[in-house]
């Protein structure tokens, strides 16, 4: 046995005498051929080299050269990004950068880093402190860096990847395991040149530039107005909110003093400079300057996508990049089309769960706002749709999304017929500047709903009895030719209350066969159902508060049952109302609150509907003798 072994041994020695030796040539040429077979370019880029231990202690021997174009590439994909390795890994391969195998990335990731163009963290923030209720003791929790989630939902297991007890993050895990050991890739994202407006707002509040310059100025933030046909309520909200973008719009010292980032939402930790570690001791750039944020509160109706084309025309002409995030996939899809017509010059990218361009970059970015988890300071104007609606209301895991993908220097837009309490008071108390739309476009004020007294809708269905004044309003909007929208506080009432009104209004005035449907969240024919309901092939549709916002259907009427349910607030009531009247050709549609009691939601909705249309009148809005 220790025969055959030496001999061995030996033929090795033998063998690599001969690669490096007089075999060079033939060895060099059987490799070339090999090349050539897989289709790999060879030419002359193949050569042996001889490299002695001593050679490669002195560091005398051949380096991995990186790829300048495919590090710009890299660095350019991963701009205002935040993604962990692997999103970070599927970025590269669906953009087609080749880094080979191995861990050729990091490399590039190292260097990127190095060079200040990424920022490379784990995932979890590690906070330390001392708690004086016991005794100074020294405490730590974990923050998730990508959704902002404390101590509340951050669980420990054994992790196959550092190989002991690792934390993680329950509140983001649909969107991939957040781990203390993960590797977080934060892509920097450059300034947009200030433009001629911004320069001539600082002159103006400098040095006092002549009324001339100011006239000029004007007259530059309305050219982006012009081409969209706004009206008057519409187009003065667009130019107050071109002021704001362009930094010549009012701001109260208050904002400041009361901490303006903060309202609406949390800020950051980064850029409120709360860290520690190496934040603490400088190590790391922490932006103290906080986005701007201006509140459009619009009626249902007013045309809000419309106002916001002259800031998106702004921002993207400055080679700017814009964001409009919305809590809902429906809303994405719809909102697509509408902008991509709008602005065929410019790429428009739609992000939402399985969309199909996960990982594009546009000027134009429409986006649900779960996606937003995946940026960071990546946007110059950055517009919430609906911030009172679910799931981004009451969220703190959407809310530090969207305060984190702003640039420190950009603008927050937020949009809402029904601002959460919170902002109504920020905007009463002067901490949040704002503009007011009173009215839709067709000029005609908001229908006013009318209360009817009902028993408790379960008894109703139960008996199936209806009371005759309720019955009689129903009938007298079908006969109209109304679409009827009939709202109920939960899906257990749909398909009952559907069998319900078949059975009473079964045939229309012309003796035709009346069509009655229900929707709701469970409902995988929904966007069909709705669709239907549009084209007048379903006349009465039984829903929840699904249908809320979003859903335009001209000539209908509404009403919802159960009124007084704890489920309808204030903001629920409002946006259902807001379903009547918005069509032109039928601007007074009905609305109906039936309920056994009247309850402070209903009287606060009705209140708020009758102060907008108060406010209309008194600016001159409304049509006259309306």
């Amino acid at each position: 046995m220790l025969e055959r072994l030496r001999g061995n041994h030996q033929n090795q020695k033998a063998d690599s005498q001969s690669i490096y030796g007089s075999n060079d040539e033939r060895i060099l040429g059987q490799l070339q051929l090999i090349a050539n077979e897989c289709n790999i370019p060879s030419s002359e880029t193949f050569r042996l080299k001889r490299i002695h231990f001593e050679m490669w202690q002195k560091g005398v021997y051949p380096r991995i050269g990186l790829d300048v174009g495919l590090y710009n590439r890299v660095v350019e994909a991963c701009s205002g990004r935040s993604l962990f390795v692997e999103e970070f890994q599927q970025l590269l391969v669906t953009i087609g950068v080749d880094l080979g195998t191995g861990d050729a990335w990091l490399s590039y990731l190292q260097l990127a880093h190095l060079n200040g163009d990424v920022e490379v963290w784990n995932g979890l923030e590690v906070i330390e402190r001392r708690n004086w209720r016991r005794g100074f003791r020294k405490m730590t929790s974990y923050t998730c860096r990508r959704c902002g989630n404390g101590a509340e939902l951050m669980f420990w297991s054994d992790c196959l990847h550092c190989g002991q007890a690792c934390p993680y993050c329950e509140e983001c895990l649909t969107m991939g395991r957040a781990r203390f050991c993960s590797l977080l890739v934060i892509g920097c994202s450059g300034e947009v040149t200030p433009s001629r407006l911004n320069t001539m707002g600082a002159l103006l509040g400098q040095s006092g530039v002549e009324d001339r310059e100011r006239e000029e100025q004007e007259e530059q933030l309305r050219t982006y107005i012009e081409p969209w046909g706004l009206s008057d309520a519409q187009a003065k909200a667009s130019l107050e909110g071109l002021r704001y973008i362009s930094g010549n719009g009012v701001e109260d010292s208050r904002e400041k003093r009361a901490g303006y980032g903060r309202v609406g939402w949390p800020v950051s930790k980064a850029r409120r400079g709360s860290g520690t570690g190496d934040e603490a001791k400088g190590k790391t750039k922490v932006n103290n300057q906080f986005p701007r944020k201006f509140l459009i509160w619009a009626v249902t109706g007013a045309g809000k996508t419309e106002m916001i084309f002259p800031f998106i025309h702004h921002t993207v002409a400055r080679g700017g990049r814009v964001l409009i995030a919305t809590p809902r996939k429906d809303v994405v899809l719809e909102l697509q089309p509408r902008i991509g017509r709008a602005f065929t010059n410019y790429s428009v990218v739609t992000l939402y769960g399985g969309s199909e361009q996960r990982w594009e970059q546009g000027q134009i970015t429409i986006a649900t706002t779960h996606q937003l988890l995946r940026f960071h300071e990546a946007f110059d104007l950055v517009i919430i749709d609906e911030i009172d609606a679910f799931p981004y209301h009451n969220n703190p895991m959407l809310a530090y999304a969207a305060a984190k993908v702003c640039k420190p220097s950009g603008t927050n837009i937020l949009l809402s017929a029904t601002p959460p309490r919170a902002v109504r008071q920020a905007v009463k108390r002067g901490r949040l500047p704002h503009v007011r739309v009173p009215v839709r476009f067709h000029r005609h004020p908001l229908p006013v709903p009318q209360l009817v007294s009902l028993p408790p809708l379960r008894r109703v269905v139960q008996t199936q009895t209806m009371p005759s004044s309720l019955f009689a309003k129903l009938v007298a909007s079908v006969e109209r030719g109304a679409q009827v929208f009939v709202f109920v506080p939960n899906i257990q009432l749909v398909e009952p209350m559907v069998n319900l009104l078949k059975g009473k209004l079964n045939t229309n005035k012309s003796g035709a066969i009346l069509t009655v449907e229900g929707t709701s969240s469970k409902d995988l024919a929904r966007t069909e159902k709705v669709q239907l309901f549009r084209n007048r092939e379903i006349r009465v549709l039984v829903t929840t508060t699904i249908l809320e916002r979003g859903v335009t259907v001209p000539k209908s009427d509404v009403f919802i049952m159960d009124a007084d349910s704890q489920l309808f607030d204030e903001a629920a009531l409002f946006q259902m109302a807001g379903r009547a009247g918005r069509s032109q050709d039928d601007p007074a549609g009905k609305v109906y609150f039936a309920a056994k009691e009247i309850t402070q939601s209903q009287k606060e909705a009705i209140r708020q509907i009758k102060q907008m249309n108060r406010i209309a009148r008194k600016q001159g809005y409304l049509l006259r003798g309306k």
